[in-house]
């Protein structure tokens, strides 16, 4: 019975989570601002980059704090009520609506901002560190996507170190994260640095 209503509420709650993140707020502010398709402009991304080069830098915030905000508070929500697994689950279907909304046929955006929404409720260290390391990178190549690229990659690389340390040395047990986080956070990565091959491939022109 328990796992009847464990896969019952899997998969409504990975609905949820789907639809929560397949809110395209990039889209619906470009659209209230300029009554036209941001898709047709700049990168064509309906992401928080593409909103600040082409509204503004406020905008642009704004965009990346209800990406952020749309994946961390469904999970963080999922989770009080009915266990951290599917609240992590719900955050995971909460990426995947914003990397391929159905409002847009399935043509989002690259899934950064909603990435650290999930990564910030499954371990806020971890949180930190990407953040920094993102930061980093954007002053050292002045390009957003590389940043991320590289953050994303740095930050799976950590994650796998810690809970190596933590099985093997019982250390760093005060950083947060299990095994079934993580592979989610590798297939999540694996994901976003799939969106950003173009941006991979402008890097490596230059």
């Amino acid at each position: 019975m328990e796992n009847l209503i464990f896969n019952f509420h899997t998969t409504i709650f990975f609905v949820v989570g789907y639809l929560v993140g397949s809110i395209p707020f990039g889209y619906l502010i470009y659209k209230l601002k300029n009554n036209d398709d941001i898709r047709n402009y700049g990168s064509g991304n309906i992401g928080a980059t593409n909103v600040n080069r082409l509204i503004g830098k406020k905008l642009g915030a704004l965009t990346l704090l209800l990406d952020f905000f749309k994946t961390f508070l469904i999970t963080i929500f999922i989770a009080y009520s009915y266990g951290d697994e599917l609240g992590v689950i719900c955050g995971f279907s909460s990426i995947l609506g914003h990397i391929f909304p159905i409002w847009l046929k399935f043509k989002g955006g690259k899934g950064v901002a909603s990435f650290i929404g999930l990564l910030a409720f499954i371990s806020w260290p971890l949180t930190l560190l990407f953040c920094m390391n993102w930061l980093i990178s954007v002053k050292l190549f002045k390009i957003s996507a590389a940043g991320a690229m590289l953050a994303i990659v740095v930050n799976v690389i950590i994650f796998k170190f810690v809970l190596i340390v933590q099985f093997s040395y019982n250390m760093i047990l005060w950083v947060p994260g299990t095994t079934l986080e993580f592979y989610i956070i590798l297939m999540l990565s694996m994901l976003v640095l799939c969106k950003h091959y173009s941006n991979f491939k402008d890097f490596f022109k230059k």
